[in-house]
């Protein structure tokens, strides 16, 4: 499982790079852009991702079990997850 300070990190790196979330249940989530990705205060165990396809995504905290970038370089941002 992945720590809320590690996404956070994700968050704001810069410049940023797309990353995605993995979950428990086997999802894939990109996260686009700083502006698509809402974490509450801590006392919330909730993240909401803002996808590409128009859907708003409420996530439990304690599911996500990794994150990382997407695509080897920052020039490549249109890489898919393969």
């Amino acid at each position: 499982m992945i720590k809320p300070e590690q996404i956070k990190s994700f968050i704001e790196t810069r410049p940023f790079r797309r990353f995605y979330l993995e979950t428990s249940g086997g999802n894939y989530l990109v996260v686009q852009t700083p502006d698509h990705i809402k974490m509450p205060p801590p006392a919330f165990d909730l993240i909401i991702i803002f996808g590409e396809d128009g859907l708003v995504h409420h996530i439990d905290k304690n599911t996500v079990l990794n994150a990382a970038v997407v695509g080897p370089t920052p020039k490549s941002q249109d890489s898919e997850i393969k």
